[in-house]
């Protein structure tokens, strides 16, 4: 009879507890680099020339109608996104060193031999640096439709589980397979929503956002009233 003894980390409750959160935050990460990855390949070699111009204007009407009293660029989205686009420069372009090869002017000077190279195809630079500042916009539109969102889904879990002691106190049947149907529902609608919106090589509107976060709003709302009625 073959030994588990081997595995026994694999059943242990407080051991999955444990990493319970490095799983969350792998997971989290191969999705966000999925994304990432997905929008910079769509928008290089599929995105219209004025993809970046159109984003702007768009970023600048959602952040006034979300906030009519703040001067253009001082809005919740734009401040994200101008936040986004510097940590995404400082990794793409600083710290690989592009930024200072571009500047040597001599042989002696560092990195004059890579700016030799990159000299040709500044074209692609400009547009892979172009790239960075739509993501970037979309970030902090995708930021400011979530935070909204959240506010409203607070009273929506709220009325969900006096709706779930309602049923506990009429004794009705459980529906643990409403529950789960709903968990992975919200899961997908809200992943699937974001790489759409962040990997689309058009300009859209940021209002569609709100199609799937209220998708999402009424399957948290499924989840808290189907919740298990005794726990």
């Amino acid at each position: 009879m073959p030994s588990n003894t081997s595995a026994w980390y694999m059943n242990s409750l407080p051991l999955k507890f444990l990493f319970l959160p490095f799983k969350a935050a792998y997971t989290l990460f191969l999705i966000v680099l999925l994304i990432f990855g997905s929008s910079m390949l769509t928008q290089n070699y599929f995105g219209t020339g004025n993809l970046l111009e159109d984003e702007i204007k768009w970023s600048e009407s959602v952040g006034h109608d979300a906030f009519p009293g703040k001067e253009v660029g001082d809005t919740i989205n734009l401040q994200i996104a101008k936040l986004s686009y510097k940590g995404l420069k400082t990794v793409f372009f600083d710290l690989t060193l592009v930024n200072e090869s571009l500047k040597a002017k001599s042989e002696a000077d560092f990195g004059y031999k890579f700016k030799n190279y990159l000299a040709p195809r500044m074209k692609y630079l400009q547009q892979f640096d172009a790239t960075l500042k739509v993501i970037s916009l979309r970030l902090g539109n995708l930021a400011l439709f979530v935070g909204i969102a959240a506010i409203f889904a607070i009273p929506v879990l709220i009325d969900g589980l006096v709706m779930r002691a309602i049923r506990q106190e009429n004794a009705s049947r459980e529906s643990a397979g409403i529950y789960h149907r709903a968990k992975y529902w919200r899961t997908g609608i809200i992943w699937l929503g974001c790489m759409i919106y962040m990997c689309i090589p058009i300009s859209i509107s940021p209002y569609l956002l709100s199609l799937p976060l209220i998708a999402a709003i009424w399957m948290i709302f499924m989840q808290a009233k189907y919740l298990k009625k005794y726990l």
